[in-house]
């Protein structure tokens, strides 16, 4: 005698388990729940900040954009032109410094003999 697949047998648990047999009334089929969208504000940003910014036209947040970019341009020239004055001054210093300084004896630059 052949062994048979219990299910493809009628008559079998297995059978009814997988063609779904008398199961509809015990179990009714589980319903998902759907995602729903939540705003929140943020660290450093309420909920009023993110929404009208959000509702700005392109062309003012462009032109914020654009004072913003102004700004830190003119920033890093101002702070580019400091740094150039205090190396002139710097270096003036050092030039008044190496004049007024007495060259000490003529000798070999390195200190010590050989090895």
């Amino acid at each position: 005698m052949m062994k048979r697949n219990p299910r493809k047998i009628n008559w079998t648990v297995l059978y009814r388990r997988k063609h779904k047999k008398g199961s509809q009334e015990e179990v009714s089929k589980k319903r998902t729940r759907r995602t729903h969208k939540f705003q929140r504000a943020i660290v450093g940003a309420s909920l009023t900040e993110i929404m009208a910014k959000r509702n700005q036209k392109p062309e003012v947040r462009k032109a914020q954009r654009e004072q913003a970019v102004k700004a830190a341009k003119e920033k890093t020239k101002a702070s580019k032109a400091q740094k150039k004055v205090t190396q002139q001054q710097t270096k003036t210093q050092k030039a008044k410094g190496k004049a007024s300084k007495a060259v000490k004896g003529g000798g070999p630059g390195r200190v010590g003999g050989k090895r």
